[in-house]
């Protein structure tokens, strides 16, 4: 059995022990093993160039690094993820590491679980798990919300998460996991619900942090742009993939009268660098005195489903940090934003725009606009033989086949490039 085991721990410590025991153990029954210790490899942020998709199909040419990983998760049977809980959450270089299995998977769309999720560009992918290193302030709470992110990013990976196991799990007991795969259902939670915000009073100044790693140029600001002038009062804008000005936006976070953060969807959750400006908070967890924090999800499928389980980790998230939690709004199809017309974004904008009025006036998100922005939260049942129908016509792939063909990789875009 081949197996690869994805070190998410940034700095080095009993948890790399943990790991090297969980090796030798499983090498013990004669299976090939590959540890990568992410840290020591020039991973890069995901930057979502799409050229994985659209200009050289199955690979992200901007970064070696990755395809090394990639080629082993691929041609592996299982493929453990591995990391320390930080803030809640897996470790920042893990989800930097997830966000790069994208070249994984094809642009293309199908129906699974009577969702929209992308199509498979390999026959057959690893089954996964998740081993995680709890903080000292861990509770069940915590580990559900991991347990059903990390369940949909293994969907995603046309797989399945057989277990989320933390390291006090005695090694020999993690490598028969390991072994025998589980059977039964997905693991995730099937119907998250929307979490009401809080009521402030109305802030006269809001410091925004734009998470797209496309930075001023992605869907994510504009929406965002459009929230803060229906707000109408005065606002800063922090773009989280300027990186190198960790210090001045951490510090326009202490400082801010109220926060929102906005970002696209990634792997199921925030993109890595938004998790990295999240650790960077970690300073301020026992201040008591932080910011009220409110936030935007926008992501290219069609349903608010999607987004609907990281909003419960960002609940959490400001609950951690002692902020009053202001809501998540949620949007789907938010990809073509900026390409489209204003006309063509006008339902959006109105409705952005009187949230921002609506949240000046009262300190509080109009819950009818919140959850129409979501909708559809699912396609139902019956319209899924139609949809199948749609995405089997080339009507539906337009957006990245006209891409493909400007890059003539259209021929290609079936690619396999990893297959030992």
């Amino acid at each position: 059995m081949k197996i690869t085991i994805l070190n998410g721990n940034p700095t080095q410590s009993r948890f790399d022990e943990y790991l090297n025991k969980l090796k030798a153990e499983l090498e013990k029954g004669n299976n090939q093993v590959t540890k990568l210790d992410l840290r020591d490899l020039s991973l890069k942020y995901c930057t979502g160039c799409f050229d994985c998709w659209t200009k050289t199909p199955g690979i992200c040419d901007t970064d070696i690094a990755s395809q090394e990983m990639d080629r082993a998760i691929i041609n592996s049977d299982f493929t453990l993820w591995a990391a320390p809980l930080i803030m809640g959450f897996p470790s920042a270089l893990l989800k930097m590491a997830l966000d790069k299995h994208l070249p994984l998977i094809h642009p293309y769309m199908v129906v699974d679980q009577h969702e929209a999720h992308h199509l498979k560009r390999y026959k057959n992918y690893p089954r996964v798990g998740l081993l995680v290193e709890q903080e000292n302030d861990t509770d069940d709470r915590d580990l559900e919300i991991v347990k059903d992110i990390f369940s949909r990013t293994a969907l995603n990976l046309k797989s399945k998460l057989d277990f989320i196991q933390t390291s006090k799990i005695p090694t020999d007991d993690l490598a028969q996991k390991i072994m025998h795969p589980r059977i039964g259902p997905h693991l995730y939670q099937k119907t998250p619900q929307l979490i009401p915000g809080e009521t402030i009073i109305p802030p006269k100044r809001i410091t925004v942090f734009n998470g797209s790693p496309r930075g001023k140029n992605g869907n994510t600001p504009i929406m965002l742009s459009k929230l803060m002038e229906g707000f109408g009062g005065d606002y800063e804008i922090h773009h989280l993939v300027q990186i190198k000005k960790v210090e001045e936006q951490v510090k326009a976070f202490q400082e801010a009268e109220c926060v929102w953060l906005g970002f696209p969807l990634y792997t199921d959750a925030m993109p890595g660098l938004v998790k990295n400006f999240i650790e960077d908070l970690e300073p301020f967890q026992d201040n008591g005195n932080n910011p009220p924090m409110g936030f935007l999800v926008q992501s290219g499928f069609p349903e608010g489903i999607h987004s609907r389980y990281v909003e419960q980790y960002l609940e959490s998230l400001a609950k951690r940090l002692g902020s009053p939690y202001l809501g998540t709004i949620i949007k789907g199809s938010g990809e073509g934003t900026r390409i489209k017309a204003e006309t063509g974004n006008m339902d959006l904008f109105v409705k952005l725009d009187v949230l921002g009025k609506g949240f000046a006036e009262s300190g509080q998100l109009s819950s009818s606009i919140h959850k129409s922005l979501a909708r559809p939260e699912r396609y139902p049942r019956v319209l899924g033989p139609v949809y199948r129908w749609f995405l089997n016509t080339k009507m539906a792939h337009n957006y990245f086949d006209s891409m493909l063909k400007v890059n003539n990789a259209f021929d290609r875009r079936n690619d396999q490039p990893f297959l030992n």
